[in-house]
């Protein structure tokens, strides 16, 4: 039976792999960085509008959406391009569905943004 320590260990070594996936997407990924740049544009944007407990809990649920869709293609284009470095039809379709899922996020979380922010917007003019 392990010890408590070699649980928290196990534990710790675990979210360093996951930072470490993190740190991969930002630094390989151009599209990660601009769902990352918009992510602290939306933030400002909240914060700058006063939104509600529910408009925070929508954008980050959104936010959050987004950013594991982009994760999760970055790692089906990494596998797919280790286990079929040649080109192959069935690998480029796999690539497309699995952008064309981040592109669903994205145009949702769009149309979530639209709903809490364009109102506030409209209120200034």
């Amino acid at each position: 039976m392990a010890s408590d320590y070699q649980e928290i260990k196990k534990k710790r070594v675990g979210i360093g792999y996951a930072f470490n996936g993190l740190k991969y997407a930002l630094k390989n990924e151009i599209n990660m960085r601009v769902h990352l740049l918009i992510t602290c544009m939306v933030i400002t944007f909240g914060f700058l509008f006063s939104i509600s407990l529910i408009e925070w809990i929508l954008l980050i649920l959104t936010i959050g959406f987004v950013l594991t869709a982009e994760v999760f293609n970055t790692a089906v284009e990494l596998m797919l391009d280790y286990l079929a470095p040649d080109w192959h039809p069935t690998a480029g379709i796999i690539k497309d569905l699995t952008a064309g899922a981040v592109l669903i996020a994205s145009a949702i979380a769009a149309v979530i943004g639209l709903i809490i922010f364009f109102p506030k917007v409209l209120m200034l003019f």
